[in-house]
């Protein structure tokens, strides 16, 4: 911070940046299935992630990471029953999920090629909640 003539306190954009609350954040940080390889039918997707809850988010009903596949609906992700989904409890920490593939593979909704995201998830009621952040798609196909 700078002080000008008069008195008056001038604020630098590194000294607002500085005084923000960091955002909601979801990081990627390994991926067990390469995403230049087709899954095969047995394969388990297991990834690592990062996860950062802003100071000021908070839920009664808590949190959760999760991984979903693109519907052929550009609109929609899914997932099959309770399974990719889990509870967060620290402000920030690292999960693991895994999701064996022949859990949806078959589902007529599942776009191909296959793609999933990772979200981070405010729970709002039971069954329900509110994407806070979420990951690049992960796009599974052959790469030449």
């Amino acid at each position: 911070m700078r002080v000008a003539a008069g008195g008056l306190a001038l604020l630098t954009v590194s000294t607002v940046l500085a005084q923000a609350p960091a955002p909601n954040r979801l990081t990627l940080l390994s991926l067990n299935q390469p995403p230049c390889a087709t899954l095969q039918p047995n394969s388990v997707i297991r990834a690592k992630l990062a996860y950062h809850l802003a100071e000021t988010e908070q839920s009664a009903e808590g949190f959760a990471v999760s991984i979903k596949f693109q519907s052929v609906n550009p609109r929609m992700t899914f997932s099959d029953g309770r399974q990719g989904i889990v509870t967060v409890s620290a402000r920030q920490d690292t999960v693991t999920i895994t999701y064996p593939i022949a859990a949806i593979r078959r589902n007529a909704q599942l776009k191909r090629p296959v793609t999933c995201y990772f979200y981070l998830h405010r729970n709002t009621g039971p069954g329900r909640s509110v994407v806070i952040a979420q990951t690049a798609p992960v796009i599974f196909q052959e790469c030449q």
